[in-house]
């Protein structure tokens, strides 16, 4: 098996906000919100006095972040009952120094558990779910008010993964995620020049999905799921004092985009 499809189960998830949209195009936001371990190098997840996973931010940092506090994030959504889609986004970078004229890069992993079953169980007992189209889009926020998309990606998942071994539907669904046979991985997206006055920007998943409704049935309901994940944008300023400053607890996270 190759290394990067040990790359695919290796990291940990933890809950934390998702969306699901369907073909229609109504949309349904979950207002779930928090992190579970992060990758090797980074820090670990502070806990409230109730024992809740907490976010923490820097005093004054408007567009508040888990990524950005934690140098990862990993929501998941269950697109079927008992059946989770997971996302891992994490930076090797610090994130303090995402400026708008670094070079910022992040890296994702997009996995699907079928919870019905032991992780043990055989593969034929899981549900199979396929990835058919992506598409990523980073959206700023800025104090002038003006908006840019630095960074976009619409692609067949089949065309770009990173896996050698990638296993295709055979009715055309597209690439299998369904763990641990499935599976996909995009590493170092680079997100371009940002104007100077940008706070922040918001990267937004789309994953056209394809479930089977049991397992070998070969029966497929199709949907989007989207997930959201906030990154705070630093200035050059913010940036070389962030040594300088003491983090403070909260649970309120940038809020997400509704429809």
């Amino acid at each position: 098996m190759s290394r990067k499809r040990l790359a695919l189960r290796a990291l940990s998830a933890g809950a934390a906000l998702a969306a699901v949209v369907a073909l229609s195009g109504c949309s349904t936001i979950m207002p779930l919100f928090g992190v579970g371990p992060t990758p090797a190098g980074q820090k670990a997840d502070p806990v409230s006095e109730d024992g809740e996973s907490v976010a923490v931010v820097e005093p004054g940092l408007q567009f508040a972040s888990v990524f950005t506090d934690m140098g990862s994030v990993h929501p998941t959504v269950d697109v079927a009952e008992q059946l989770e889609l997971k996302l891992d986004v994490w930076t090797e970078q610090k994130t303090h120094d995402w400026t708008p004229m670094a070079d910022k890069r992040f890296s994702f992993v997009i996995g699907v558990y079928d919870n019905r079953v032991s992780a043990e169980a055989t593969f034929d007992q899981k549900r199979r779910v396929y990835m058919s189209n992506l598409t990523v889009t980073a959206k700023t926020t800025t104090t002038s008010g003006e908006v840019e998309l630095p960074y976009t990606l619409n692609a067949d998942p089949l065309k770009v993964t990173l896996d050698p071994e990638a296993l295709r539907s055979e009715q055309g669904l597209g690439l299998l995620i369904t763990s641990p046979k499935g599976g996909f991985q995009l590493e170092s997206q680079q997100i371009g020049v940002l104007a100077d006055d940008t706070e922040g920007l918001m990267l937004d998943f789309a994953m056209q999905v394809s479930f089977e409704t049991s397992p070998l049935s070969n029966t497929y309901t199709t949907q989007v799921v989207h997930q959201y994940v906030p990154v705070a944008i630093f200035s050059e300023e913010e940036s070389k004092a962030s040594t300088d400053v003491t983090p403070t607890p909260t649970v309120t996270p940038t809020p997400i985009p509704q429809g």
